[in-house]
Order: structure tokens, then sequence, then C-alpha cells
């Protein structure tokens, strides 16, 4: 569609989402992610996402780990690693502290729109390797 839009053919895809100043729909649904995320860290997000991301109770007193969100340990890959539960909190950690300090969700939705997470820990974003696996 860029490519009729803007007549090149020779461009990639990523060089046409920036010269439309626009993201993929995985960078998007990481933004939805991390919308959510502020919402629960800002106690105004639905309980029953309060059960999915639990948020640290104690976090003034934990001097060592100052994550807001905790994360279990996980066990297997596809209830564990692959899960919102388990992503979204990584997701969290690699947001710039001046986004995450933004006083209203909608300053903080304008500002995140713009940010490109960098390593994302999802498994579309991991390199596969052959006879190694993911890394």
């Amino acid at each position: 569609m860029f490519k009729k839009i803007y007549n090149d053919r020779h461009s990639s895809f990523d060089k046409l989402l920036e010269k439309d100043n626009s993201v993929s729909i995985h960078h998007n649904n990481i933004h939805s992610l991390a919308i959510e995320m502020y919402k629960v860290a800002n106690g105004i997000s639905p309980e029953i996402m309060k059960d999915v991301f639990k948020t640290r109770n104690n976090m003034h007193y934990n001097l060592r780990y100052d994550s807001t969100f905790v994360t279990d340990n996980i066990h297997c890959v596809y209830n564990g690693g692959e899960s919102a539960s388990y992503l979204g909190p990584k997701i969290w950690e690699q947001i710039p502290c001046e986004i995450k300090e933004i006083n209203s969700l909608v300053g903080f939705k304008k500002k995140i729109r713009n940010w490109k997470p960098v390593n994302c820990p999802c498994r579309i974003c991991k390199v596969f390797i052959p006879n190694l696996g993911f890394i």
C-alpha cells in the first residue's frame, strides 16, 4: 500500500513507515500494552487488570530492585514467557523514566506513541538461529 502511495518500489517497509511517520502493528501492540501497564501502575485500571499485572506492595522498602511490577518465575514458554503478565513488566522496564513519570493518561498516550522499543523481549523480535533456537 505504501509503495503505491509514495510511488516508491525500492524502499523497505521500515523505511516507508519512517516516511509516513508511522509504526508497525507490532509496535502499536507494544504501545497498547504499555498504556495498560501505566493504568495499573497509577491505579486507574479495572480490577481484573490488577490481577493480571501484579504490583509490588512495598516498593519504597525494596532498595535493591526498583521494579514496579512483580514477575513470577516461569516454568514453560507458552504459559509463562509468552503471556501478557510476563511481557508487560518487561516492556514497562524498557520505557524511559521521563515517559513513565508523566502525570496524566492523555500525556502518557501522546508520549508513548512516539517511543520505539529497543531490544523488544517478545518472541516476534527474538532472533532464531537454526539448531540453537531463540536467543
